[in-house]
């Protein structure tokens, strides 16, 4: 099975909306590029899975241009309302290891995150040895932490830029992380995040 995260396109900001945001020119023209990429390089998309927020809708609207499969819309995908860093355990020394060497935050929003998260890594991931490739259009507090939740690290903090990808493949009970933040197809004046 191959699983590839994406970040929806840049999109405007606006405080007062966070759920209702359009994506820019540059936006567009971003998801356009990694369409056009997606197509030349993984053709056998079986699965298109996207957050119920506008930027993620639309960077699917676009995206189905190039890659012609059938579209789910799982409210689980639906991004964090906080400041994710901020959330994040912290190891009290970096060579540490093991879960009594986490501070935690005191108000456990990360964890219930990252049980949102799981629930979609487990409705996706239910046929992991069947020859599938899923598309996932999410947003990269989503994306990084479905990260964490694979490595089983949750004290990573993971940078993702618009329209970048989380690249996975699972085969002989083993995962394969090919990328993150892998965007080949955007040069460096269409990065953003």
């Amino acid at each position: 099975m191959r699983l590839i995260l994406v970040r929806h396109g840049q999109a405007e900001y606006r405080g007062d909306e966070p759920d209702n945001l359009y994506l820019t020119d540059l936006g567009k023209r971003q998801v356009e590029a990694f369409g056009q990429w997606l197509a030349e390089n993984e053709p056998e998309v079986t699965s298109i899975t996207c957050s119920p927020l506008r930027r993620a809708r639309e960077t699917t609207s676009i995206l189905s241009r190039y890659v012609h499969a059938p579209v789910k819309v799982d409210d689980d995908l639906r991004e964090t309302s906080h400041e994710l860093l901020m959330k994040l355990p912290r190891l009290v020394h970096p060579s540490d290891n093991g879960p009594h060497y986490y501070v935690m935050p005191a108000d456990n929003y990360y964890q219930r995150f990252a049980e949102q998260t799981r629930r979609v890594l487990n409705r996706l991931l239910e046929n992991p040895a069947s020859l599938q490739t899923k598309v996932v259009i999410c947003h990269g507090g989503t994306a990084g932490t479905m990260v964490r939740t694979i490595l089983k690290c949750h004290h990573l903090n993971i940078q993702m830029n618009h329209a970048a990808i989380h690249y996975f493949t699972w085969e002989d009970g083993l995962w394969n992380l090919l990328g993150v933040n892998y965007a080949p197809y955007l040069p460096q004046a269409m990065l953003t995040n």
